[in-house]
C-alpha cells in the first residue's frame, strides 16, 4: 500500500501520507457503492490488502449517482471540501489506473462522465 499511497501523496501535493491514505480509502469505498462484485474483485486483487478491503464491504450495489454526489460522499468520508475531494479523487483514480495491471472496464464505466474526463479516461 505504501507505494500507491506515496504516489497519491506526491501527485496531490499532500504533506502527510495519512492524508493520502484517507482519501484513497474514501474514493475506494465510494467506488465500491457503484461497481459490480466482479469489477470490485478485479480491482481488489490488484491492490494492497489495506486498500483492497475498501472494495469488498459494499462491493456490488451498483448504485448510480452523479458527479456531485460522488464528490460529496468522498468529501464526507475524507473530511474534505468538495473542491478538494474532486481534485484528490481524480488523483487517486489516475494513480490506480496507472498502477494496476488491468482495471476492468466496468470500473471506469460507472464513473460519472465528468470524472472520467478529469482523470483522462475515455468513455467506453
Amino acid at each position: 500500500m505504501n507505494e500507491i499511497v506515496e504516489l497519491i501523496r506526491r501527485r496531490a501535493c499532500l504533506a502527510e501520507s495519512r492524508d493520502a491514505e484517507r482519501v484513497a480509502h474514501a474514493v475506494l469505498r465510494t467506488l465500491s457503492e457503484r461497481i459490480s462484485p466482479e469489477a470490485a474483485a478485479s480491482l481488489a486483487v490488484q491492490l494492497p490488502p489495506g486498500l483492497a478491503d475498501d472494495l469488498r464491504p459494499g462491493g456490488g450495489s451498483g448504485e448510480r449517482y452523479e458527479l456531485e454526489d460522488f464528490v460529496e460522499r468522498i468529501a464526507r468520508r475524507a473530511d474534505l471540501t468538495d473542491p478538494e475531494a474532486l481534485h484528490r479523487a481524480g488523483v487517486v483514480l489516475d494513480v490506480l489506473g496507472r498502477e494496476t495491471v488491468q482495471v476492468a472496464d466496468e470500473v471506469w464505466d460507472v464513473l460519472p462522465e465528468p470524472l472520467r474526463h478529469l482523470v483522462g479516461v475515455q468513455a467506453a
